[in-house]
């Protein structure tokens, strides 16, 4: 790791065994890492992928963001889960993503077959402002999943949105 000089060679050391070490360094390069660690998201290692994705997280920007979403189709759900927190997480992210990231998420909840990717999904779909579209989703989750964090996700979720109160039949009038 410590003969890594550049951008793409700090990216490339993510194969290797001090993938944080390797993450701090890349920190240090600034805007000039950003080209290497788009490039890193297409590598054929995954541990490359995940850990770009990670960086992305924080260092990344509206546009750099759109490159992470192939990567919520990865075939390692370590990468996947990473692409998942990367785009939606707004907290990690200076300025608005124009993003509609609702979608993307819904799709991770109900395809993915990782239970993690999943909870991730829900979660962020929690930190979201409501969005109808999440509603019966997030209601489908509490239903039919029996992982009891991902209940927990989906019930903080829920309580965002307003309570449809019934309103007692009306009296028929004469």
């Amino acid at each position: 790791m410590s003969k890594a000089t550049t951008a793409e060679e700090v990216v490339q050391s993510f194969a290797g065994s001090h993938r944080y070490n390797a993450y701090q360094r890349l920190r240090t390069f600034g805007s000039e890492a950003l080209s290497a660690v788009l490039e890193g998201l297409k590598d054929e290692n995954w541990h490359v992928r995940h850990w770009c994705a990670i960086y992305l997280d924080r260092q990344g920007d509206a546009e750099s963001v759109l490159s992470l979403l192939p990567l919520l189709t990865d075939p390692v759900a370590k990468v996947r889960l990473w692409a998942v927190h990367s785009i939606s997480c707004e907290h990690c992210k200076e300025g608005e993503c124009t993003l509609d990231v609702v979608p993307l998420l819904i799709d991770r909840i109900e395809c993915d077959e990782s239970l993690r990717v999943r909870k991730m999904a829900v979660a962020m779909l929690g930190m979201l402002s409501p969005d109808q579209r999440a509603l019966p989703v997030l209601q489908a989750v509490l239903k039919h999943e029996s992982d009891p964090k991902i209940r927990l996700h989906a019930g903080l979720a829920l309580e965002k949105y307003p309570r449809r109160r019934s309103l007692p039949p009306t009296e028929p009038r004469p």
